[in-house]
């Protein structure tokens, strides 16, 4: 029995530990117990994860809750598969409980079963079917699990000051064929206070969204209106298209209107795919004669990012050659009190940098009292298509599915950026639809299966004695 045709074998199996991994809500939440730094959840998901490897004999460890590995294999050099079992919010209006693992349509349904709960099971069979056909490495394989790429990163960070990095490596979170060029990332606290009284309709509260780097499915507004003719005016100027679109209450006060909006959740790397209800939100009730409090912020939102998703109300949209355009995403509007707070993620192209964005947006924001409180930044990742690593993982996908294969720009952020000399292979094949971060999130049998074959495939390439170093 080859390794590959192990991996039939091991089918339901898989099915069965990716189920179990989805039905740990693994969310970051506040720090827990020792070794529990993102929230007890996630310190369940690695736990189980480390105790699969244990009882499949690789040898495991654990650091202190942020991150841990399996490895397997010898040799100086080591080949790094760098996976995350951290997902977003699971969010409303799912087909299927979202950690349920619902088997249904022959597809694994639940938040996290292609964002990277699904890659992560593909590469820990791959490395089992490897190991049971006893196939001899020169390179260690390790499988790096983090806890925090959702959100910060600090998973890698705390991981890579104890270990060293892999020589080289992938990480399966993206999508196929490959991708080679992925563009930088700028993240945004905005914030602002009043700076005047409010006068006409008052703005009681602002909220939608629930991470910087989703975007948002609902929004949320109460607006105290000066009487009931233009709370009915109001009403009235909701264009049809958006009726259906659009849930109206009534407030806690007299003439009081609680105005809730559904967009269409997607990944921030991705904003022209999703409907942003923030921005849908501030369309809405931009017209309303309103000054003071918060209307400086909603004038912002409508005349510096409107409904677009590429930066131009900000004058910041760009785009090159190799990594295209620039996209902005509004993920995160919140009040307290006479405070509004911002959280945005921009992903820019080779031809900028995030200092000369965040210079740019800076000179934007003092007209609307606002400034940025908050900025983390990830320069772009791009390794040349003739790399080692390229090559090799191009030419085992194309042996695997026979289809003809080029590297791939994205705006999208993966682990591949932390080891420097990898890349994102897979999970997503061409002509499927992109379900991360959104409602109903499923990985397909037959991918799944797919994924594991060419991970193993691919691990045996790197990692096979005699194999060139990239």
């Amino acid at each position: 029995m080859s390794y590959l045709d192990r991996i039939n074998a091991y089918q339901e199996e898989m099915l069965a530990t990716l189920q179990e991994l989805i039905a740990i809500p693994s969310v970051e939440t506040e720090p827990g117990h020792a070794g529990e730094p993102f929230g007890p959840d996630l310190a369940r998901a690695l736990e189980y994860v480390l105790a699969w490897g244990e009882k499949n004999g690789f040898a495991a460890k654990n650091h202190a809750g942020y991150a841990g590995h399996l490895e397997y294999g010898t040799g100086e050099e080591t080949v790094g598969v760098l996976v995350h079992l951290d997902v977003v919010p699971a969010g409303e209006g799912w087909k299927y409980p979202p950690f349920s693992g619902q088997r249904a349509e022959e597809r694994i349904y639940g938040r996290g079963a292609i964002d990277d709960k699904g890659p992560a099971v593909a590469a820990m069979y791959a490395l089992k079917a490897l190991k049971e056909e006893g196939i001899k490495l020169g390179k260690k394989i390790r499988l790096i699990f983090g806890c925090d790429e959702e959100s910060g990163w600090q998973c890698m960070d705390y991981y890579f000051k104890h270990e060293p990095k892999p020589e080289y490596g992938f990480t399966p979170d993206a999508v196929f064929p490959l991708i080679n060029c992925e563009k930088g990332q700028l993240g945004l606290v905005i914030e602002g206070e009043w700076q005047e009284l409010q006068s006409g309709c008052r703005i009681e509260s602002l909220s939608g969204g629930t991470r910087r780097n989703v975007v948002p499915e609902w929004a949320e507004a109460v607006l105290t209106f000066p009487d009931q003719q233009s709370l009915q005016a109001f009403k009235a100027s909701i264009p049809e298209t958006k009726v259906n679109e659009v849930q109206l209450s009534t407030g806690q006060a007299e003439h009081q209107l609680r105005i809730r909006v559904k967009g269409v959740s997607a990944h921030a790397s991705l904003p022209q795919d999703g409907d942003n209800a923030i921005t849908k939100l501030v369309e809405i009730i931009s017209g309303i004669k309103g000054t003071g409090g918060f209307w400086p912020a909603v004038r912002f939102i409508q005349e510096c990012f409107g409904r677009e998703t590429d930066g131009r109300g900000l004058e910041i949209n760009c785009h090159d050659q190799i990594s295209g355009d620039l996209t902005i995403n509004l993920g995160v509007l919140k009040t307290e009190q006479r405070k509004v707070m911002m959280e945005v993620d921009i992903r820019y192209p080779l031809c900028t940098s995030g200092e000369e964005l965040e210079e740019k947006i800076e000179a934007k924001l003092a007209a609307y009292h606002l400034k940025i409180n908050a900025c983390s930044a990830l320069p772009p990742h791009y390794l040349d298509a003739n790399n080692w690593l390229i090559r090799t993982l191009l030419r085992v996908y194309q042996e695997e599915t026979g289809e003809q294969a080029t590297p791939l720009a994205i705006g999208g952020r993966t682990y591949a950026v932390t080891l420097g000399n990898a890349v994102a292979f897979g999970p997503v094949f061409p002509g499927r639809p992109e379900l991360a971060h959104q409602k109903d999130e499923y990985i397909s049998v037959q991918d799944l299966m797919a994924c594991t074959r060419i991970f193993a495939r691919a691990l045996y390439e790197l990692a096979k004695a005699g194999a060139e170093r990239g």
